[in-house]
């Protein structure tokens, strides 16, 4: 895992404190024999007796010509072992010009099967300077599973001419912990239940043997929740996804509050849609977290803050508090105040004031007392790059009391791996030494196989609940359309679960959660421990519900009284609707905006239609860079289509559009793209065909709205296909009359070009596909019927994201093919071909 990590970032960065009770692996680790143990190349390095961190000497180095230069010591750790580094640093001196110093651990290993040598990356620590003093440097790692002839850790990085004094050194062992699911499923039933003394006070009216009660834990007091889209809760075409956000969470996350995420201008901001989310979420008796006023890390910042530095700098950041605060106060529960502060510092580059997102923090308390304060950054338990360092800056921030008041844990976990528990639970409980409670804030994993997802998944949530500083776990995400489908819970438009779905409810509903049905023919007082949070108490008598009582259960032991009196008079129970049952989305059709944007025709004198697909090159990668092709001399357009060779869906789209009084396709390639795009112009001729090329949109912007562009006068739909400017869309298809496309998601709307053609004695038909298989990369495809030829060919997807279209030959036959972009699942349905068909 570690190797990969290396091979993927450059460098492997994993955590690291001091094994407690394990055996040290180091020699002379303090410096309390001198050197004895310690090498060095090309530097000066000795004994100092008057500047320590402990015991009585530590080493200087001095004269150092390169970053590379550095004490080192040779070890023997076990290939696949686990281990923990730490040692103290000390800057002697600052390097002019330069704000801050980076310092690394790596280990230079000799592999015995090449003789080749590598440098393993342990960990990195940013943002170093003399004022720190001693500074506590080090991770946790996992050896390459490798054998290996020589091993060296030492420390590098610092810019050529810093000097240091380096102390305290360690290098520990941490065994694996192969009870760690008993361990952690011990600290569940001890942190998470709580006892509930019942006691049912019988009327005298009433039988006891007629009397059943139903004990329903609803709510957890522990909180589970996801990031989710503002504009999927305020949105009525996303009921669906609300009802399951709804009943799978009592928390979320709204990242919509991120500065650069303002709808409006600098001075008409606009963060609407934000705070409506996040009043539907409270609504439905959800907690929300505000996620994040300001990012430490350059390139997060508006435009027009980018540049803006000293006081100019400092003013805009109030007032972008006071507005903020002011349309949130009271209704946020957590704020990130300025993310990633391990892996940026804008603010305080750009203000010149070291300590300025304590002012932050301030502020926003000063301005908003109710919602606690985080800390927020990655890299600190899913890898252990900076674990110590994270818990430095927690102390450091608590030290100056400035209002912080929880931890942030993200949680993305390397992709196509298992969390390791043992590394987990170790970093987990040296972040918990700072004494503050801690969120897992952006949880995410990936495996292709839903199966393994589940069980990675319930490894984490396991550890993670059972933990006694984590108070709640947010999921950076849970449905395939919001996030990478091998990290989803739910997937498709027909909102599936997925075994990790499965798993999750599992978890949530039933083993983690209390629920008792019981006569009280046994006795009308009994005991119950359960998971803390709300309850519903449900009497029922003689088969009827008479009676529902509400309580809470916290940390503390509760006394639960309920009176059963009356007549026995049944009473009508809340409903409850289950939340996967199919919601069709009502669409809305229209033409707006139907123009002609051109007309041609064909100069050849055959009789005979005959039609010949002309390919352009590729695109450049990027957002909206475009491809154009055209037709020949005699020819007409009268279909165009595009292509991703990847199978990538993020593809704009394609536009028929008259270049020099002469028609032609062009393809748009869209966001975060890796490859160009290829357009495909299909080019007929024949006596008197001639082709009006009509544009009708954009379509409403809501889920599978549609835009119309009618042919009418102007013949047949030879051709057809779509456009957006953000990648949501379903595609297009073509009826006897008509170029129709589709909307998907929540975007500005879909456009539908057609080529409109007619003459010749032409005569038409459409045909379509089946829907091609699930997979990335799966084909559709449909031939026309003998004795009439393909005139244009497109792609559509009730579920959206599509790679592309194309006609080719295949054995001999023209074919229109469509080519999946997303993998899909359950019964979610991939993409069609549909192709017009003319003879003559």
């Amino acid at each position: 895992m570690a190797l990969r990590l290396c091979q993927y970032f450059g460098v492997v960065y994993l955590l690291v404190s001091v094994v407690y009770g394990a055996p040290e692996l180091l020699t002379n680790p303090g410096f309390e024999s001198g050197l004895n143990n310690w090498v060095h190349d090309g530097f000066t390095m000795t004994a100092e007796k008057s500047v320590v961190h402990s015991g009585t000497s530590s080493v200087k180095c001095t004269g150092r010509g390169q970053s590379w230069m550095g004490p080192g010591q040779y070890i023997t750790p076990k290939p696949g072992g686990r281990y923990a580094f730490s040692a103290y640093l000390k800057l002697i001196n600052d390097i002019s010009g330069t704000t801050y110093q980076n310092a690394a651990i790596k280990i230079n290993f000799k592999w015995k099967d090449t003789g080749a040598d590598d440098y393993f990356a342990v960990t990195s620590r940013p943002f170093l300077n003399v004022a720190r003093g001693w500074v506590h440097i080090g991770a946790d790692f996992q050896v390459p599973n490798r054998e290996y002839t020589q091993a060296k850790i030492y420390l590098e990085g610092l810019a050529p001419h810093v000097d240091f004094y380096l102390d305290d050194a360690s290098l520990t062992e941490i065994p694996e912990d192969r009870a760690w699911k008993a361990e952690a499923n011990q600290r569940i039933e001890s942190l998470r239940k709580s006892n509930i003394h019942f006691k049912f006070n019988v009327g005298s009216g009433f039988n006891v043997n007629d009397l059943r009660v139903e004990i329903d834990h609803k709510k957890h007091l522990f909180g589970f929740g996801s990031q989710m889209p503002a504009d999927y809760l305020v949105n009525p075409d996303f009921r669906q996804y609300q009802n399951i956000a709804y009943y799978m969470f009592n928390w979320a996350t709204i990242e919509q509050y991120k500065w650069p995420y303002n709808r409006g201008t600098k001075d008409n901001p606009d963060f609407s849609v934000a705070v409506a989310a996040t009043d539907e979420l409270r609504r439905h008796g959800l907690n929300v977290r505000g996620h994040c006023m300001f990012w430490a890390v350059p390139g997060n910042q508006p435009s027009y803050a980018s540049s803006m530095t000293g006081q100019t700098l400092k003013d805009t950041v109030d007032s972008h508090i006071r507005y903020i605060t002011g349309i949130t106060k009271g209704k946020l529960s957590h704020w990130d105040v300025n993310n990633e502060l391990l892996h940026g510092r804008f603010f305080e580059t750009h203000t010149g004031d070291e300590h300025y997102s304590y002012h932050m923090f301030q502020a926003v308390h000063a301005a908003d007392p109710k919602p606690t304060l985080f800390l927020n950054d990655y890299n600190v338990v899913a890898y252990g790059e900076y674990t110590l360092a994270y818990l430095d800056q927690i102390q450091q921030f608590k030290a100056a009391n400035v209002g912080l008041g929880a931890v942030g844990i993200q949680s993305h976990f390397p992709g196509f791996t298992a969390p390791d528990p043992t590394l987990m639970k170790y970093r987990l409980d040296l972040l918990a030494k700072a004494g503050l409670p801690m969120w897992v804030t952006e949880l995410d994993l990936s495996a292709h196989d839903e199966n393994t997802r589940a069980d990675w998944y319930e490894t984490a949530l396991r550890l993670y609940f059972s933990h006694p500083s984590i108070e709640g776990i947010i999921f950076w995400g849970f449905w395939d359309h919001d996030m990478n489908p091998n990290m989803a819970l739910v997937h498709g438009n027909t909102f599936a679960l997925d075994k990790a779905g499965e798993r999750y409810l599992q978890l949530t509903k039933h083993e983690w959660s209390t629920h008792v049905n019981r006569s009280l023919s046994a006795g009308t007082s009994f005991d119950v421990r359960g998971f803390q949070g709300d309850y519903d108490v449900i009497v029922w008598y003689q088969n009827k519900p008479i009676k529902i009582q509400s309580f809470s259960l916290g940390k503390s032991d509760v006394t639960v009284n309920v009176d059963i009196s009356g007549n026995g008079q049944a009473i009508h129970l809340p409903t409850h609707t289950d939340p996967f049952v199919f919601v069709p989305v009502q669409h809305a059709t229209t033409s707006n905006g139907l123009r002609t944007e051109g007309h041609a025709t064909s100069t050849s004198t055959s009789h005979q239609l005959t039609c010949t697909t002309h390919a352009s090159g590729e695109s450049e990668v990027g957002d909206d860079k475009e491809v154009e092709v055209g037709c020949g001399t005699d020819e007409v357009l009268t279909g165009c289509s595009g292509y991703l060779k990847n199978n990538d869906w993020h593809k704009d789209g394609e536009r028929i559009v008259i270049t020099n009084n002469k028609p032609s396709c062009k393809a748009v390639n869209g966001y975060r793209t890796t490859v160009g795009i290829k357009a495909y112009a299909r080019c007929c001729k024949l006596s008197g065909l001639t082709c009006t090329y009509k544009v009708a949109g954009p379509s409403g912007t809501g889920v599978d709205d549609q835009v119309v562009a009618p042919c009418a006068s102007d013949g047949f739909p030879l051709g057809c296909t779509a456009h957006t400017y953000m990648s949501d869309s379903d595609g297009s298809f073509i009826t006897n009359t008509s170029c129709v496309a589709q909307n998907d998601g929540i975007s500005q709307g879909v456009y539908a070009y057609a080529a409109c053609c007619k003459g010749g004695n032409i005569k038409c038909t459409t045909v379509h596909s089946a829907p091609s298989g699930h997979p990335v990369g799966a084909r559709a495809t449909v031939t026309c019927p003998a004795g009439q030829v393909m005139t244009g060919c497109t792609v559509y997807s009730t579920n959206a994201k599509a790679a592309g279209s194309f006609i080719e030959a295949i054995n001999g036959v023209d074919t229109c093919v469509a080519v999946n972009g997303y993998e899909r699942f359950g019964h979610e349905e991939a993409v069609r071909a549909y192709a017009s068909c003319c003879s003559a």
